[in-house]
């Protein structure tokens, strides 16, 4: 199965495991068993109750019955970071967003998730009728206290304080069973998103909220992707600014290569004719390209760019082979305009540098 490109809870994984085989996993400061979410209608709602009761269902059904609801509090921070329905606990073998009608998880980009809004520091779990239950309720109160009613916050609020202010198992009609499970959002206010977890069967085994507490694995694969993200700009103005006069001399489409580095990533971009190769070189930080140096080469031998000019008695007008910062794009159009009206000069000039080696005579 291909993993989507948008947000999946991945540091969710180890720490289900862990505490489906009794364990603690590391990171976590303690799991709360925040009692049981009665489903009777299968559609579950995951919204802040105060601020959005009426946030529809999502599209796939929950299979009626009441399931154990744990909260997943961080060391760093004490908040709860994930909130999880234990359907089963058998292992996960993929996330499936939880979405909403007219939402469709196959248009989100690199990152992105569809998520409910928190505007008063709590989420929930609940299904579908016990929301309509919570809202009725808070209807019936509006009219019976007037304009003295504050907002349903002062209704959960003392339950939440008996709960240590993290959780509490609100039943809107007091003693029927259809029951609304809030807990504290994370850090607090934000978008969160929810996910099902399917088991090998295609089954159901988890419903988990994220509120953005534990960091996120980023794979290989991923890093590598948003490393040729932020150098895509830079090699589309060597394409244009240098690449085009190049092939038009015979030099071969570019060979680029990325390397991951903790800040960024590093780039080597390559035409070659006939062994002799013009190279690029590349640094980016913090989502932008940082610097780069433009080079001949052919074996071991180098030759920076300007070089080339000087032995041919052309000005162009770059200090050096190496720029950083923003001058990296002005650099590549500067030496492409060059190239492009000097090349039978500058030729020359390269390749005289650079020969071709002729091979050493066999010692037979």
């Amino acid at each position: 199965m291909t993993e989507p490109r948008h947000a999946l809870p991945r540091s969710f994984l180890p720490i289900r495991n862990a505490h489906v085989a009794g364990k603690k996993a590391a990171g976590v400061k303690d799991v709360l068993r925040a009692g049981e979410i009665v489903i009777t209608t299968g559609r579950l709602v995951a919204c802040d109750p105060m601020m959005q009761p009426e946030r529809p269902p999502f599209e796939r059904l929950l299979a009626p019955g009441t399931y154990p609801v744990h909260l997943f509090v961080a060391k760093e921070g004490s908040v709860i970071g994930f909130a999880e329905i234990r359907v089963r606990k058998t292992a996960i073998d993929h996330f499936e967003m939880a979405t909403i009608a007219g939402q469709d998880a196959a248009t989100l980009g690199e990152g992105q998730f569809f998520g409910y809004p928190v505007g008063a520091g709590l989420g929930c779990f609940a299904d579908e009728a016990a929301l309509r239950h919570l809202r009725d309720a808070d209807a019936a109160r509006q009219n019976a206290e007037g304009p003295s009613y504050g907002s349903y916050y002062d209704v959960v609020s003392p339950e939440l304080r008996a709960n240590g202010g993290q959780w509490v198992d609100h039943r809107p009609q007091g003693s029927t069973s259809e029951n609304v499970l809030l807990f504290r959002s994370g850090d607090g206010d934000g978008t969160y998103a929810t996910y099902f977890g399917i088991d090998a069967d295609g089954e159901v085994a988890c419903v988990v909220t994220s509120f953005n507490v534990f960091p996120e694995p980023v794979s290989p694969e991923r890093k590598l992707r948003a490393v040729a993200e932020i150098f895509a700009p830079f090699v589309a103005a060597i394409e244009r600014d240098i690449g085009a006069t190049l092939r038009s001399h015979g030099f071969s489409e570019p060979n680029t290569a990325y390397k991951v580095k903790s800040s960024g990533g590093e780039l080597d971009l390559t035409y070659t004719r006939d062994g002799l190769a013009f190279q690029v070189r590349a640094s980016a930080r913090y989502r932008s390209v940082s610097d780069a140096h433009f080079r001949w080469t052919r074996g071991r031998t180098t030759l920076d760019v300007g070089n080339e000019h000087q032995k041919a008695g052309v000005a162009l007008a770059v200090p050096s082979a190496y720029v950083v910062g923003d001058k990296v794009y002005d650099y590549a159009a500067k030496i492409g305009a060059s190239y492009a009206a000097h090349w039978d000069v500058l030729e020359p000039a390269v390749l005289g540098y650079l020969p071709i080696k002729a091979p050493k005579p066999s010692k037979r």
